[in-house]
């Protein structure tokens, strides 16, 4: 659905042992779509596209997934698609055309086009059929249309108000996600990384744009955040994986007038007292949604290990703490 003749895809299987009902593997599906898709792409009078996969040999998490795609990855920008999700037809010429309109007084250190292009998302379900119905709500559909640059992307991206986080529905620039990737190390993580992310892609990022233009459907229902049941503690220990994200913000230097760590020789912008209270918020926030979701969704006869599991990962002295303020009208407001 991508006329659009300059992108490749990089598809990066999680150690997935998935067949489908055909009995095929990961790789497999990969190969007949990709002879598939370019036959279609013949009969348009299109361009073959190059599709490459990646098998991981152990499951590694959504943060090593993303880096993965990133390093094998060769073009100028990177767009990612989520294994439930789908681009709308012409998203990629789209956005590219949009990353294009930056004046030339504005380029930066990453070269000539926005830094980052926010298209608009549409939320639903998808039919056995493969129809889509839309939903009246999305979360993740907050976008800003227009321009905004310099530190404030990561400003407003911290006060939460502005535009979402996730990392899909956007073009990013490759090299602001391989100077990101400098700063986080090895992260074993299922859920939030998009907050990660885009925590260091925000501090190097100069330009950004969103446009009304519908660019992708995210699925709703579907993720580990919107499970109706736990009932396992490996389900469970996904979701505490969360805390890896902020384990590695407590590590990261936040005097960044030392010498940024970068590839590419660009400048990381410096963070305020009043952006790290935020960050601080954040990670309240994310361990209260935790606790919540013990109590409401883990299954009770696994709910004591399950907070002995909590405490491991965040620390049980602040999970006291959090505990205390989930059901106040402070915890409310963050």
């Amino acid at each position: 659905m991508q006329e659009f003749d300059s992108f490749e895809v990089v598809v990066v299987s999680d150690a997935s042992d998935g067949r489908d009902e055909r009995g095929r593997d990961a790789k497999k599906i990969v190969n007949v779509t990709q002879k598939e898709c370019n036959r279609l792409r013949k009969k348009q009078g299109l361009g073959k596209v190059e599709v490459r996969f990646v098998q991981n040999r152990e499951n590694r998490g959504l943060v090593e997934v993303r880096r993965n795609a990133v390093y094998v990855a060769r073009g100028f920008y990177i767009t990612q698609v989520d294994s439930d999700d789908m681009l709308e037809p012409g998203a990629l010429e789209v956005m590219y055309k949009a990353s294009q309109t930056l004046p030339q007084e504005r380029e930066g250190a990453y070269g000539p086009g926005y830094d980052i292009v926010h298209g608009t998302s549409i939320a639903g379900t998808f039919g056995q059929d493969g129809s889509f119905s839309p939903s009246e709500y999305n979360r993740y559909g907050m976008i800003f249309y227009g321009s905004i640059f310099g530190h404030d992307i990561f400003t407003k991206f911290l006060e939460g108000k502005t535009f979402t986080s996730n990392t899909w529905g956007k073009l990013i620039k490759r090299q602001i996600y391989m100077d990101a990737y400098e700063n986080i190390p090895y992260t074993q993580c299922n859920l939030g990384e998009d907050f990660l992310h885009f925590f260091f892609i925000g501090l190097y990022a100069q330009s950004y744009v969103g446009i009304e233009d519908k660019v992708y459907r995210y699925r709703v229902d579907s993720g580990m955040s919107n499970q109706k049941k736990i009932t396992s503690l490996e389900k469970w220990q996904m979701i505490c994986s969360t805390a890896s994200i902020f384990s590695v913000l407590s590590t990261t230097p936040m005097s960044l007038s030392e010498t940024p760590l970068s590839l590419s020789g660009s400048t990381r912008q410096s963070i305020s007292e009043e952006e790290l209270s935020l960050v601080r918020q954040f990670t309240i926030r994310y361990l209260g949604n935790n606790i919540l979701t013990l109590q409401n969704t883990v299954a009770p006869e696994i709910q004591p290990q399950a907070r002995a599991l909590l405490c491991e990962y965040w620390g049980q002295d602040f999970v006291e703490q959090v505990e205390k303020m989930v059901f106040t009208d402070k915890f409310a407001k963050l």
